[in-house]
């Protein structure tokens, strides 16, 4: 095998991930910043640095899943059928098969697979609750909830990071991990917008 065809493809589940992005957000940014925080995070973390490379790759490819997901579903206003559910809470199992079939980062699956899991044990698409749940995940979780409440969306304006702030901290313990929110908190404070680079070599 061509030893650059990781790198090829690896380039290609981030350029899938910024067309995903660019369907379901106005500055198409939703998932280097996600990626850029969550690194941040799990370094607050004391997280190894190999451990932190794979929590920014798991960020940037976290929503691949939403490929089959109709344009019509990622941005309709309303509720969401239960039809329309269904399509939606089977993008983290999606995702995660699309990045077993990479070996180099086959590893990152799990966390993918349960970003949209919640604290509580009510999130999908398994029900994971608690230290069940990846910590990775986890990170994930609360990451990509603060940078998709504080940019607009076509389906509502965006909150302030006051605003989102305070819904983090309400859910700590519900919906996410308490120790990642103030974790989380405290890197956002300090770092409040990164400068995603989705360049494969730049990372």
């Amino acid at each position: 095998m061509d030893e650059n065809l990781p790198e090829v493809w690896m380039q290609f589940f981030i350029n899938l991930s910024r067309y995903i992005d660019s369907r379901v957000s106005f500055n198409g940014r939703h998932s280097a910043q996600v990626a850029y925080w969550g690194k941040a995070t799990a370094r607050e973390l004391a997280y190894e640095e190999v451990e932190a490379r794979s929590i920014f790759f798991a960020a940037l490819l976290h929503d691949i899943g939403k490929i089959g997901v109709p344009d019509e579903v990622l941005s309709k206003a309303g509720p969401l059928s239960p039809e329309e559910w269904t399509m939606m809470r089977l993008h983290p199992i999606v995702g995660a098969n699309m990045v077993k079939s990479l070996k180099p980062i086959a590893h990152i699956a799990p966390l993918i697979n349960a970003h949209q899991e919640r604290y509580d044990g009510s999130g999908y698409p398994r029900g994971l609750k608690g230290d069940e749940i990846p910590l990775g995940a986890r990170i994930l979780a609360v990451v990509d909830a603060y940078e998709a409440m504080t940019n607009d969306r076509v389906y509502r304006k965006a909150r302030s990071s006051e605003e989102a702030t305070l819904e983090l901290k309400r859910h700590g313990g519900t919906h996410f991990d308490p120790k990642v929110v103030e974790a989380f908190l405290h890197v956002v404070a300090v770092q409040p917008a990164g400068k995603p680079a989705f360049q494969f070599a730049a990372v």
